[in-house]
């Protein structure tokens, strides 16, 4: 007699390193959600404009619960999963907000991470991307798609 062993869920955080309500992040997100094995269940942190700017004095006092929020369900992930355009040759500077305030908390250390960049060209993001995640001990897995907005719809 055989016996079924139940799987266990893996939970993915999804960061979308744009605050564009449709951007071309979003659908790579919808279609990589799609594309999960079912024993994986894809969480969308709501959006990256809602932390405050990074302040190191607010992290010797109360964090504000908006980090403690995100900071908590990086912690809580199997793995994450950042999708971000680039902007003036580089991530965005909400998506270096959210990584900012992850250093002091170490929420990301040995976190494994696939950094998608999906922008025009991209080639600077996701250096810069890798660069931080480098810095901050994420098991990074790299990802660029140039020319991104032709290549999904």
């Amino acid at each position: 007699m055989r016996f079924k062993v139940p799987l266990t869920m893996k939970n993915i955080l999804a960061i979308c390193g744009s605050i564009k309500a449709r951007s071309s992040q979003q659908l790579y997100l919808n279609a990589l959600e799609k594309l999960l094995p079912e024993d994986y269940k894809l969480s969308r942190y709501p959006s990256i404009s809602i932390l405050p700017h990074f302040n190191p004095d607010l992290n010797l006092q109360t964090v504000p619960p908006e980090v403690e929020k995100i900071r908590k369900q990086i912690v809580q992930a199997d793995g994450v999963l950042i999708c971000t355009p680039e902007y003036a040759m580089g991530i965005p500077g909400s998506l270096k907000n959210v990584l900012d305030w992850s250093v002091s908390s170490a929420s990301f250390s040995k976190k494994p991470v696939l950094a998608l960049v999906a922008s025009v060209q991209g080639e600077k993001a996701y250096q810069s991307l890798i660069d931080v995640l480098t810095v901050i001990e994420v098991k990074v897995s790299p990802l660029l798609i140039s020319f991104a907005k032709s290549k999904i719809n």
